[in-house]
Order: C-alpha cells, then sequence, then structure tokens
C-alpha cells in the first residue's frame, strides 16, 4: 500500500471476533507507522475473507494460521493452498481468553453451546468438567456464535469479552480455555 492510500481490510467477521482485534491491532500499527485510510471490513468465513483479497475487494486479510493449544487452521491453510497468488506479509500473534457467554441463570442450565471449532477445542477439557452434557455445536466465528442467545436461556457461546460487551450479553465464566498461555498466530496476507 502506498501512503494515503485507502485500504480494505478483510477479516472473519462479525464485529468482535478474535480476527478483529487482530486486523484492529495492524490497522493501529499502519497508522502509527505511515499515514494511511483503512476500514475493516468483516467477511462470514475465512475463505471469504482471502477470496475477497484474491479477487481485489480488499486489499489485505488478517487470518488466523494456528492456535498453541489446536495447531493450524486447517480452514486457512485450504483456502491459502487454492488461492495461491496471495503472499504472507506479517504474523501477529494475540493472546485468546475465552469466555462462556450466556443469558442462563446458571451453569447447569446451559443445554448446547456454540462457537468456532476452534475455539470448542481449545476449552474441550473445561466443556468436559463443567458442562459435561452440553451438545457443542460449531459455527463459522465465535461472534457469530453469540446470535440468539438472549432468545434462549438454555444456551450458551464461547467468545471473546469484548464480544460480549459489544454486544451487551452477560459473561458467565472466563479463562475457560484449557491453557492459560493460549495464544493464536495470525497471518496478514495481501
Amino acid at each position: 500500500m502506498k501512503k494515503c492510500e485507502p485500504a480494505a481490510i478483510a477479516y472473519l467477521g462479525p464485529p468482535g471476533t478474535y480476527s478483529e482485534q487482530a486486523a484492529s491491532f495492524y490497522l493501529n500499527w499502519l497508522k502509527s507507522n505511515q499515514e494511511i485510510e483503512a476500514t475493516l471490513s468483516p467477511y462470514p468465513t475465512i475463505a471469504k475473507s482471502l477470496q475477497a483479497v484474491a479477487t481485489e475487494q480488499a486489499d489485505i486479510a488478517v487470518v488466523p494460521v494456528e492456535n498453541s493449544i489446536e495447531g493450524s487452521v486447517s480452514m486457512t491453510m485450504d483456502s491459502l493452498w487454492q488461492l495461491d497468488s496471495l503472499r504472507i506479509k506479517l504474523a501477529l500473534v494475540l493472546p485468546i481468553n475465552h469466555a462462556l457467554i450466556s443469558c442462563a441463570n446458571q451453569l447447569e442450565n446451559i443445554k448446547t453451546v456454540y462457537s468456532h471449532p476452534q475455539a470448542l477445542a481449545q476449552c474441550q477439557s473445561w466443556l468436559a468438567k463443567v458442562l459435561p452434557n452440553a451438545n457443542l455445536i460449531a459455527r463459522n466465528s465465535t461472534t457469530e456464535a453469540l446470535q440468539g442467545l438472549p432468545q434462549a436461556p438454555e444456551t450458551a457461546a464461547i467468545s471473546s469479552q469484548r464480544a460480549a460487551q459489544l454486544y451487551n450479553l452477560p459473561i458467565l465464566a472466563s479463562g475457560i480455555n484449557d491453557y492459560p498461555d493460549n495464544c493464536t498466530r495470525f497471518w496478514v496476507v495481501a
């Protein structure tokens, strides 16, 4: 990107995801190092955020590539394999601190937990201990998992504390990832 050139930064949305946090961090870094006008553009899947760059709908994508607990993010790796014109510009590492978000009065009332497959896997021991009978259902993102929680008090989502604040939803438990030093590496792709 040239100085003062507007940029669209694609990320896995909606707002409140860890990908948005990484994209915001990158945007702030860009702004501190050069004058730039940029907007963050949420996409419903990792693949679509990368395709946006490949089709020049976005200038950059910030995507999760590997996690310290669960390893490679296969959705990212598969998409990058297919979109061989994309190039990795930078790597960022973001600490991940999952929260259980729900409108339930108590943990015992929760029958279903929604989240991104990586987040569900990063909290599997906690879930087995605290919510052993809960049905675990994968969603495209940790923030998408929040949809419908206010209407269904027997459900919960694993997402970020920031997402809970953005959507004004209660946090029942925080720091639920199985390892406290949980981190995800994100790639900035152009």
